[in-house]
């Protein structure tokens, strides 16, 4: 693979805020984070075109308690 075809897919590769799943420990209580689920079964939240924007929307973002910047080709959101 040459530069401009590493500078094509570098362009193309993008970022997701993921969320994880809700949970709760017993059938009653608050719903919690599920950190330790699969990233298979997060939210996808919002995409962006870079990290930095990613992450500057997660650190704002306080309702999306424990949500994560995941890069668009992470082998995690593969499906099994």
């Amino acid at each position: 693979m040459n530069l401009r075809h590493t500078a094509v897919a570098l362009a193309l590769m993008g970022w997701y805020l993921m969320a994880p799943p809700q949970t709760r420990t017993w059938w009653i209580g608050p719903p919690r984070a599920d950190n330790a689920a699969p990233l298979t079964r997060w939210a996808n939240q919002q995409s962006f075109d870079n990290a930095e924007k990613c992450e500057a929307a997660r650190l704002v973002t306080q309702v999306q308690a424990g949500a994560v910047c995941v890069s668009t080709d992470d082998p995690r959101l593969k499906a099994f």
